[in-house]
């Protein structure tokens, strides 16, 4: 045990958490080498760490940025969609129309409509828009109920060959949803892939098809008629790393900065209460100063984001 009594509790602990120098972690794996106890208790850690690492669950990325696919040079399948919906609300339109506004705002991309911008066009055209993953066929069955129309992604392959769901995940085509029905097991669908203006699929088919899109929906109504849920994203299997996690007070309070330069910018001053009149509030004070509960929804929103990229498929790296 003499090695061991060289390397303080302390220095191990460090050592365990790897927060010891270059000299200080040679000088324990030195000692390591002729204690079998201390390499005993590194050897325990490291499968505790293991264990530890595994039991996180592992975040499904969600495919924001697929895109819907092209039909044929020039023609897409969301463009198609959103045309059908437009028709249901009585408003009048082009492919053409639509395909222009939609290359003008750059909404489109060279391989087809990100899934994040399907459904710009219907919001153009002053129709409510919601977006949302997760959905489900009892979702589809409510919202139509409720005289919403829907957009739906999925994978085409699967759709329109029934490929094996061990096949690779390819959401790529949109559809919208006309109705549903329990009864026969059947959804029906305008398919821009098909030659029919409406087309039933057997339930089960069509979910394996849109859950390689995580369930994504968008659901469309006039506004006054618009019955908004708020429907956020499920990031409760992202885990952020420990430094990301260690700098949430520093991310929110920026976040508090930017906020108070743009009241700043429109007039807005410090007042014990808030005044719209007077545009005086009391969160325009220092991040330390204000109270806990504005601290947390600050905190909140920059933790949330940063699992939001993490759920999308983006890497966060320090250089």
């Amino acid at each position: 045990m003499k090695d061991k009594r060289m390397v303080s509790d302390e220095l191990l602990a460090a050592f365990l958490d790897g927060n010891t120098s270059a000299d200080d972690t040679l000088r324990i794996l030195e000692a390591a080498r002729h204690d079998e106890e201390l390499r005993e208790i590194i050897r325990i850690s490291g499968e505790v760490d293991d264990d530890l690492a595994n039991m996180r669950p592992v975040a499904t990325h969600l495919p924001m940025t697929a895109m819907a696919a092209r039909k044929q040079e020039d023609y897409l399948c969301d463009i198609e969609c959103e045309e059908f919906v437009l028709r249901q609300f009585g408003i009048a339109t082009t492919h053409k129309t639509l395909l222009d506004e939609a290359c003008r705002n750059c909404w489109m991309k060279d391989k087809g409509m990100p899934l994040y911008n399907i459904g710009r066009l219907l919001e153009k055209n002053a129709l409510s828009v919601s977006r949302r993953y997760d959905s489900t066929i009892d979702d589809v069955a409510r919202l139509l109920t409720d005289g919403n129309q829907l957009i739906a992604v999925v994978d085409s392959a699967r759709l329109h060959e029934g490929m094996a769901t061990n096949a690779p995940s390819h959401p790529d085509h949109a559809v919208a949803i006309s109705s549903l029905s329990a009864e026969k097991g059947e959804i029906i669908l305008f398919n821009p892939a098909t030659e029919e203006e409406l087309t039933a699929y057997a339930i089960p088919r069509f979910e394996e098809a849109w859950k390689r899109s995580g369930n994504y929906l968008v659901v469309v109504n006039k506004t006054d008629k618009f019955i908004y849920e708020p429907h956020p994203i499920n990031l409760n299997d992202v885990a952020l790393d420990d430094e990301l996690t260690e700098l949430q007070e520093a991310i929110a309070e920026n976040a508090h900065e930017i906020w108070a330069k743009a009241r700043t910018d429109e007039g807005w001053t410090y007042g014990p209460e808030r005044n719209d009149h007077r545009k005086e509030t009391p969160d325009m004070q220092p991040y330390c100063n204000l109270p806990e509960s504005e601290k947390l929804y600050d905190r909140e929103m920059a933790m949330q984001t940063l699992k939001l990229m993490k759920k999308l498929g983006f890497e966060i790296r320090k250089r």
